[in-house]
């Protein structure tokens, strides 16, 4: 009985840590198909999200870091663009896609539904959706 007990314990944790590092698998930092910006993954309360840690060009026109100006919300259009969390909510389906996420256009200042499909350990693809519309992008994770 005790032997029975033990592994089933066992099996259920390891069943538990698989999954935790499956769905982990998004963490980390990822770069965009024309290499301008790097975000990074990482596990918050309410799903996974991502922040823009690296632009190819930080600086507005005057040399100073570019600011988060077309945001809806007044109070945020003076945080830097670094920094911003674009992708947020984001949840795992236990196989390879996360879903009923948001992705926060920065230039655009918009909020779309977001989704990314993890295509390899080097390789995802995000898509935004907004009404009838939906563009997909190839990002790829930073070495």
């Amino acid at each position: 009985m005790k032997r029975t007990f033990l592994a089933l314990v066992t099996l259920l944790l390891t069943i538990t840590t698989y999954a935790q590092t499956k769905a982990d698998q998004l963490n980390g930092t990822w770069v965009n198909e024309k290499n301008t910006i790097r975000i990074e993954f990482f596990k918050s309360s309410t799903g996974y999200a991502a922040k823009i840690i690296w632009l190819a060009e930080p600086n507005d026109e005057n040399g100073k870091l570019k600011l988060n100006v077309e945001n809806p919300n007044a109070a945020l259009r003076k945080n830097t663009l670094v920094g911003t969390v674009i992708i947020y909510n984001l949840k795992f389906d236990g196989k390879r896609t996360y879903n009923s996420g948001k992705i926060y256009a920065p230039r655009r200042g918009m909020t779309a539904d977001c989704s990314i499909k993890v295509v390899s350990s080097t390789q995802m693809e995000i898509t935004g959706k907004k009404g009838l519309f939906n563009e997909t992008k190839t990002w790829t994770r930073c070495k």
